[in-house]
Formats: C-alpha cells, structure tokens, sequence
C-alpha cells in the first residue's frame, strides 16, 4: 500500500493510474520509453485545453497558434514527454480552466470544474500554488469587475459553492480510502508533513518574497487596464492574465523548491495571451459595430509563424536523445535487470531500478536529504543495506548522504552503471605477492577475481575453487599466480559477465 510499505511524497492518482500499465508491459529496459509515450495523451490533452480557452477569449486561430506555440516550446516539450507527475497535473489544470472560463455560471459548470481541480489536487500538492493563484485572480475581479447585480450576485454564489463541493469530494474519497485500511498517518506525513520544512530553498534565506505585493500591484493595474479597454470578454482575459501572472509570481517568490516542470502549467496559459496579443485582429462585435481589439500592428500576426519556426528548428538540438536514441538512458536499467532477481534487493536514490525492492523506506530527493542533514530522518541505509542483504547499488553516489557515501565507496565495487558487494584486494606494499586480507560486511556469495578471469588460490585456508558464502568479518585470499589486480564481488554478478576490471584488466 503506498505512504504504508513505499515512500511516495506525492499525491497517489499519476501512480494509481500507471500501475497497471507497468504490470502490463513488465520487466524490461523499454518500460522507459514506452511510460514516456504513455504521457501523449496528457500532451495533447493540455494543448486541446489551451487551444479551446485561446479560441473562447480570442478565435479559433488565435487559439490554434496558442497550442503550437505552446507545444514547441522546448521546456514544455521535453518536460511534457518524460514520465512525471506534472504532465498529468498540467492536463487535468488546463482542462479544469477551460470548464471554469465557459459560458455562464452554472452550477454544473462549477462542479465539474472543481471536480478537476480536486483530481489535480490527488496529483500533487503543488496544486495548492495554482489555487493560490486561482483565488488571487477571483478576488481581484471581484474588486475590479463592476459590482453585479443581486440575481447574478446569487447565481455566483451557487457556481462558488458547487465548485468547492466539486473540489472536495477528490481528496475526501482519498481520505477516507486510506483511513479504511488504517494508513492515514503515513498519507499525511508523506503528502504533507515530510514536504513542508522550513529554511528549505526560497522559505530560507531568498528575498524575494519582498517582491510578491509589488509585482501583483502591478499585475491588478494592468488587469484593470484589460478590462477598461476591451469590452465583451475582456473580464475573461484579464482573469487569465491574472492567473497565469500569480503563477508565476507565487512560484518566483514563495515556492520553496522551484523545477522546470513546476512551469508547465503556466506554458498553456502563457501562450494563449501571447497568441491573443498577436492575432486578435479588428473586428465588429461590441455593440454598435465598435472595434473590439485594435491593439497590435496587422504585421504581428507574423510573430506566431516566426515564433514556430524557430522552437521547431532549436528541438532536436536540445533533444536528450538526439543522435543516441534512448540507449543510454535505457542502459542502466538493462544491467540491473541482467544483475538482479525479483526478489533481490537494490539500493537507489528514487527507485530507478523501478522493478526492484529499496532497502531504505525514504526516497533520497530534496526534502529527505534535508531533513538528513539537520537529524530529522537518521541515515540507517547502511544498516538496512546489511539486514536486507542488499548486493547492488548506483556507481554515481553523489545524491547519497555522507555517512552512506563512505559505506558504499568501502564496501562496494563499480562494475558497470552500478557497483556490486565486494571489495578491490590491493597487497600491501612490502608484500606484493602475500596474503590479501579483506572485511565483509554483507553476507552474501562471494567470488574471487582478475583482470583475466578467474582467480585460484587459498581463501581462509581452504583452496579456492569458486564462488562462497562468506559472513561478516575479516577473510584472506592467497593468490597462487604472481602480483596483478584482483577483487572479491557478490558471485551472481561475476557468474552474470560482470566485472570491475575493464578489457586491459585494470579497475574500472
């Protein structure tokens, strides 16, 4: 059950609804790509929501160029086609807008479009910042826009109301699903407890913060400007002006920890105002004829097609698998497979061996290491390392906390993209050809090996012809043949083809 038996510090739907295709697709390094193209629906999803509220505030072709701009834009693009929680949370946001910003206040509306929200809201609790930002700019027209009258007053809050009901109703069901299976304390400490720390990234010491009212002082003035100058639905365009503004202020300023992806949802938004800009052209539909939008140059609508071009042209270059394809990526996936059983055990920072069992409950991301830094969470890896046997981890430990560093640099060798119980046997100086004593710290099946091959000698006393069970505690391995490297590593993985020497028999 997650939160219970795995760490997750994310609301669980994306999960939920990727698990069973993980189960369908199974063990294989392919899985990498195939969840990635399991994201074009959300893709598209997202840019079918920015095209229809483009179309509703500014025309169809305004909202066409709305979604390809947004959908070359390379940040949006690359970070839209990786398996993460944020595609997801992007689409059920956008669409959620889409609902809010048709046509009348209906209570039906209202709670479809809570409904979306609250979906978001079982997708990641950044949605809390784009709440945020959604109550930023109602309370904004509700100070600007002209004071409605008493029917429209009851109508709004009939909307209000069943969109809040519509917001709820998501988290209550998660609520009480895992309170039935009494893991509501690890839901919460998970979602919410582990992921707020103060002092952490812009809660420390950023100054930014200063900057939040005046930015959004001046982001009311030009919503105010918006709605002065433009009539129809020009309430509706300074409200997405608003929104798309206190996104971006709010993930600028206040957010503690501020990724790429967290921009995702913006991009849509963005791209609307910024094709509504350009390509809004004259045209009858105020009363009495008047002009609606005489704001930008006839040669503007030219900027979209430029714009295009040039986020087609600069994609591949910035593409992560460009002239590679996803061999690279794949690789480190495809040895763990090729080293491990179902039932072993392996060590990573988030659980990059995906079909593998982690030895440490937490997943090693900003919030955990932190909280490892100040003594909140105690580093037990290497302790957990040893009580669940664990033969395998990363070859790059740079993302592991001090003390695990040392543990995994002591007690283990690289063999490829990731390193294997064992130990490099250096003689001692004086003695090159003497015995080479050596600690084990995991229990495990040992072998004993060369740069060219199999090594043969005597280990603890007895000849040594082939792989061990070794306990904890100091060995010694005399070699038979002359001085050259040799090195003790868990027997499934030299009886597997890996080794920590390269082809010229030197240590990796």
């Amino acid at each position: 059950l997650p939160y219970r038996d795995v760490f997750d510090n994310h609301t669980p739907l994306f999960h939920m609804l990727s698990a069973p295709l993980v189960a369908l697709i199974g063990e294989t390094p392919r899985i990498l790509v195939l969840m990635r193209l399991a994201m074009i629906p959300f893709f598209a999803a997202t840019l079918l929501g920015s095209f229809l509220i483009g179309r509703r505030l500014f025309g169809r072709r305004a909202g066409l160029w709305s979604a390809i701009l947004c959908g070359l834009c390379p940040t949006f693009f690359f970070k839209s086609l990786e398996y993460r929680t944020d595609v997801l949370w992007t689409a059920l946001w956008i669409l959620a807008i889409v609902v809010l910003l048709g046509e009348g206040l209906g209570v039906v509306r209202g709670f479809c479009g809570g409904l979306l929200l609250g979906a978001c809201l079982l997708v990641s609790l950044k949605t809390v910042m784009l709440l945020s930002a959604l109550l930023i700019a109602s309370a904004a027209l509700l100070v600007l826009a002209p004071r409605p009258a008493a029917a429209s007053r009851q109508s709004t809050l009939a909307y209000t109301l069943s969109a809040l009901g519509g917001l709820a109703l998501p988290p209550s069901a998660l609520v009480l699903f895992f309170a039935a299976r009494g893991a509501l304390r690890e839901l919460f400490y998970c979602t919410v407890t582990h992921n707020l720390l103060p002092g952490v990234g812009r809660w420390g010491t950023s100054k930014r913060t200063a900057l939040l009212l005046p930015i959004l002082a001046l982001l009311l003035c030009a919503a105010r400007v918006i709605m002065r100058r433009f009539p129809g639905d020009g309430v509706r365009v300074a409200f997405l002006f608003l929104l798309a503004g206190s996104q971006y202020l709010l993930l600028s300023t206040v957010w503690p920890v501020h990724t790429r992806q967290d921009l995702l949802p913006f991009y849509p938004l963005f791209t609307v105002l910024l094709a509504g800009c350009l390509l809004a052209h004259r045209g009858a539909g105020a009363p009495g004829g008047e002009r609606r939008w005489n704001w930008i140059a006839p040669r503007a609508a030219l900027v979209p097609a430029i714009l295009a071009s040039l986020e087609l042209a600069v994609l591949p270059g910035l593409s992560p698998i460009t002239g590679r394809g996803a061999a690279l990526q794949e690789k480190p996936l495809a040895e763990v497979l090729a080293l491990t059983h179902p039932d072993d055990y392996v060590l990573d920072l988030k659980g990059q061996a995906i079909f593998r069992n982690r030895p440490f409950y937490y997943a090693l991301e900003t919030m955990t290491l932190e909280r490892m830094a100040r003594g909140l969470i105690e580093d037990t890896i290497p302790e957990r390392c040893v009580a669940t046997r664990t033969c395998v981890a990363p070859a790059d430990i740079g993302g592991f906390p001090p003390r695990t560093r040392r543990f995994l640099q002591d007690n283990y060798v690289v063999v490829g993209a990731w390193r294997v119980a064992g130990r490099i046997l250096d003689p001692a100086p004086e003695n090159l050809a003497g015995p080479l004593a050596f600690d084990v710290v995991i229990p495990a099946r040992y072998a004993v090996v060369s740069g060219r091959g199999e090594a043969h000698g005597t280990l603890d006393g007895r000849a040594y012809d082939g792989p061990r069970d070794l306990g904890p505690g100091r060995h010694v391995f005399i070699p038979e043949t002359g001085p050259g490297p040799l090195a003790v590593i868990w027997a499934q993985a030299a009886e597997r083809g890996f080794s920590p020497f390269g082809e010229t028999g030197e240590v990796l």
